[in-house]
């Protein structure tokens, strides 16, 4: 049986008359044989090789280099130097694209990459730094903050941040920073008041599904947890089509450096598969993607009103299921639990469908 590997070298060659090893920085001829290299092959009976031959992007043997050497006399060869040759990884729960305005690899990849991050401090660095590559009406966007991996406060607890933290350093360009979790945003004032939302006034009544972490005197602090970001997330300006293009260019190139050769992505809208609908056509989109469409949206009455088994004539996308949302998080404490949280008393997080609508 034929199929796909990862290689975890990037070789290049061209084809000859007779076999010889291949040149570097040449084109890549379609049927080559890859030796000198520890092969998985997911195969029981015979687990390790040392060679594989390539025919056309598909696997045409794996075994002994002599072998397929004696079956391919005519083809080029390459030697790996002793690379490990595994087959293609799938990530199960990822965001190529997302929501398109909001989270998704390609995205992240265009903005500030939060994760990891231990202070307020170190996260105001990155975005000053960020900020001298922005225009002067562009927004501040980031994802990837973790109030957990701070320094807990005098009572020992993990509290939000607030706008005001941001404030200090960006008092006039709109701010607004994703959780890791993709449950909860952080926002300045200037962002707060693009969203209609008055930082000096008490905060808006939580929506089903949302809240707004309030301070002493009920304004907004600037954390709002799930559907409560939904204007916060609706104000940031639009990308354009040629910055969507290359969110996504630059995605697919961060899958392939890690050996991803499929990726289902857990929550698509229907711009996002469009957008990988167009790159197939284009031929710019080299990945297997499993699209679930984003919940109750034109997403999934796309996939109804196109049969049951939406896939892309190169079979290298389809979107055949849904993604539901039923409630928040626990790092951002919007998971919905049956008792209160330990460290938030009174919370019992929220529910984004009641049991009768789901």
């Amino acid at each position: 049986m034929r199929s796909f590997l990862a290689l975890t070298v990037l070789v290049t060659f061209t084809a000859c008359d007779t076999p010889s090893e291949a040149p570097p920085n040449a084109a890549a001829p379609t049927s080559y044989v890859l030796h000198n290299a520890t092969i998985y092959t997911v195969d029981a009976a015979n687990p390790q090789a040392d060679a594989l031959a390539i025919e056309a992007g598909l696997i045409a043997g794996v075994g002994a280099a002599d072998s397929l050497f004696d079956a391919h006399p005519e083809w080029p060869r390459i030697d790996a130097g002793g690379a490990t040759v595994v087959p293609g990884l799938i990530d199960a729960h990822a965001h190529l694209m997302g929501m398109i305005s909001g989270e998704g690899l390609g995205q992240l990849l265009l903005n500030v990459d939060l994760a990891g991050t231990h202070s307020v401090e170190e996260i105001l660095e990155r975005l000053a730094a960020h900020e001298e590559t922005l225009t002067d009406d562009a927004w501040l966007v980031g994802r990837g903050w973790d109030q957990n991996d701070w320094a807990p406060a005098s009572d020992g607890t993990y509290p939000f941040p607030t706008r005001a933290d941001l404030d200090a350093t960006f008092s006039d360009r709109p701010v607004l920073l994703e959780r890791i979790d993709g449950h909860a945003y952080w926002a300045n004032s200037a962002a707060l008041r693009r969203a209609g939302i008055d930082p000096d006034r008490p905060a808006p009544d939580n929506p089903e599904g949302g809240a707004y972490i309030r301070d002493d005197q009920g304004r907004p602090t600037g954390v709002t947890i799930d559907k409560a970001g939904n204007a916060l997330q609706a104000a940031v300006p639009p990308i354009s089509p040629a910055m969507k293009r290359e969110a996504l260019r630059r995605a697919l190139a961060e899958t392939a450096k890690y050996g991803l050769t499929g990726v289902h992505e857990a929550g698509t809208s229907l711009e996002a598969y469009q957008l990988y609908e167009q790159a197939l056509d284009d031929g710019e989109f080299d990945l297997r993607l499993y699209a679930m469409a984003s919940g109750v949206s034109d997403a999934m009455t796309y996939a109804c009103e196109n049969g049951a088994r939406v896939v892309h004539p190169s079979g290298r996308l389809q979107m055949r299921s849904v993604k539901l949302y039923l409630d928040g998080a626990l790092g951002s404490r919007g998971a919905a639990l049956i008792e209160d949280y330990s460290d938030d008393p009174g919370n019992r997080g929220l529910l984004f469908l009641q049991p009768d609508a789901f």
